[in-house]
């Protein structure tokens, strides 16, 4: 553990109780907030079934559900800001708004910059047209990542379309580079700004699949039923989070606080039916490891 870790984790310890105690209140101090009275959340609304915009322009999507109560949980009015994902850590660290709530995976590197309060999961897949052998009897097992290598061999030498500043490029670029270290042809990544533009060079014929979260590939294949299959799903199953700034400690744990209640109500039970993710066992901030 890095000595900044453990300077976190210890001002976490120091802090908590006091928080916590403002929290269980409603209250937060009176600098938690840019603007009293209001939490301004920002999201890339490009990431369909987390958050997305309606034909008329309306924000829909699990996450405005699911902050939408938090806010309604801590008696705050909600703003949203609509940023492409790159820009999403750099507009924090800005105090652009308060807190994320969108489609970021808790990661190390996020956790030395960010409170990161975990509040569903999913894995990652990949999406392929319904007619292509490309992915067919895949051995992968739930739960085993070096299952899944068998799988992303057989894209060697394919073209795979990914969002560029997500985990899924990351994740895809390692496989490619150990498919590369063993002989094989590397793949042929084609990364775009949003996963709805990695869907689109699919869809366009400019890719042979598109690597995604599974619920936004599940939603878009609910959206276009027969076009497309998952050829696996499930890799790297991982945490999303809400997150704030790590000087935003008393936010952080008011926002906990507010899933507890929601938990606890049957409300946060109600918007992970209607998304069809999976729960997390509890909303603790994440620590690095």
């Amino acid at each position: 553990m890095s000595s900044s870790m453990r300077g976190v984790i210890a001002a976490l310890l120091v802090c908590s109780s006091a928080v916590l105690a403002c929290a269980q209140d409603g209250k937060l101090p009176a600098d938690a907030l840019i603007t009293p009275g209001k939490i301004q959340f920002a999201a890339d609304f490009a990431a369909a079934p987390n958050q997305f915009l309606k034909p008329d322009g309306s924000k829909d999507g699990l996450d405005v559900d699911m902050c939408g109560g938090v806010a309604a949980k801590m008696k705050l009015d909600i703003d949203w800001t609509n940023l492409s994902f790159p820009g999403l850590v750099p507009g924090l660290q800005g105090k652009r708004y308060d807190a994320l709530c969108t489609a970021i995976f808790i990661t190390p590197q996020r956790l030395e910059v960010m409170n990161m309060i975990p509040y569903v999961q999913w894995g990652e897949g990949l999406m392929v047209p319904a007619g292509t052998p490309l992915g067919i009897a895949c051995p992968f097992k739930l739960g085993d990542d070096g299952s899944y290598s068998a799988c992303f061999d057989k894209l060697a030498g394919r073209t795979v379309a990914v969002a560029a500043a997500g985990t899924t490029n990351k994740n895809l670029k390692a496989q490619s580079d150990r498919m590369a270290a063993k002989g094989l042809a590397s793949i042929d990544i084609r990364a775009f700004d949003t996963n709805s533009d990695a869907i689109q060079a699919l869809e366009s014929g400019q890719a042979d699949a598109a690597y995604l979260n599974d619920p936004q590939a599940h939603f878009y294949m609910t959206a276009h039923p027969g076009k497309y299959r998952m050829a696996f799903e499930n890799n790297k199953a991982n945490r999303l989070a809400i997150a704030t700034l790590k000087d935003d400690l008393p936010l952080a744990v008011a926002i906990k606080a507010a899933l507890d209640a929601m938990k606890a109500d049957g409300s946060y039970q109600a918007i992970i039916r209607k998304w069809g993710l999976a729960e997390v066992s509890d909303f603790s901030l994440a620590a690095a490891p």
